[in-house]
């Protein structure tokens, strides 16, 4: 009966919601770092809409023009306080990720998100609206019955995607942890911001096997729920 149970709680995994909602804690968690390292410049005015979180002494431009927003260390705040932009930015990110992992599959619950990641993105939480847009989208699909993949994807495809998604959710979480460390020391150690672009073009091999593995993954578990529904009956 153990294992019968097991493998039935094992069914009901929603890997699309897990998806989503990993992408909305990594957004979240790099808003939490970029609010800390925002805090320990005080009670400083930006020069301007766009900053460097680090500070001064780890800027890695000579100016910030719009271009630099897909790097780490900057950031758009609309607060003209580095201090309050940190704390604020601290607090909204919390809010991304307590939403992300229990509201994001609710009903508003994607546009409660994005309206979420929007004020981060404004409020000096770095730059990953990208991803949080990913996250949003993904999560549409939350408890769909995803009949343009089913048609669109083959049995045979579906299921390798079905049995890489568990490994790219792994190698995703690995990856995060990596990125977000290099983020935090390497402000102690320049030679680590060499392995920055490295690591980031690699997370979206497993952010794109996360998406589609997902989804064929929901739709192996929709169909296998269907079938005890059927033979229950």
């Amino acid at each position: 009966m153990k294992p019968k149970n097991s493998k039935l709680k094992w069914q009901h995994i929603n890997a699309t919601r897990i998806s989503a909602s990993a992408f909305g804690v990594f957004c979240g968690l790099t808003g939490i770092i970029a609010g800390y390292f925002e805090i320990l410049q005080g009670n400083l005015v930006p020069n301007g809409f766009i900053i460097s979180t680090i500070g001064p002494n780890y800027s890695m431009w000579d100016t910030y023009v719009i271009g630099d927003l897909w790097e780490t260390y900057s950031a758009i705040t609309i607060i003209p306080n580095f201090f309050l932009t940190g704390i604020v930015a601290i607090l909204v990110s919390f809010l991304v990720i307590i939403w992300s992992i229990g509201f994001i599959h609710k009903k508003y619950g994607v546009m409660i998100f994005l309206f979420l990641s929007g004020i981060q993105f404004l409020v000096g939480g770095s730059f990953v609206l990208d991803l949080a847009l990913i996250a949003g989208v993904v999560a549409t699909r939350i408890n769909k019955p995803l009949t343009w993949w089913r048609s669109h994807l083959s049995v045979n495809v579906r299921n390798v995607l079905a049995k890489l998604w568990p490994w790219s959710f792994v190698a995703y979480v690995f990856l995060v942890i990596i990125l977000l460390g290099i983020t935090v020391f390497g402000v102690n150690d320049a030679s680590l911001l060499d392995l920055l672009g490295v690591f980031a073009a690699a997370m979206f091999i497993p952010i794109l096997l996360m998406i589609f593995g997902g989804f064929a993954y929901d739709i192996q578990r929709q169909t296998n729920l269907d079938k005890d529904n059927t033979m229950r009956k």
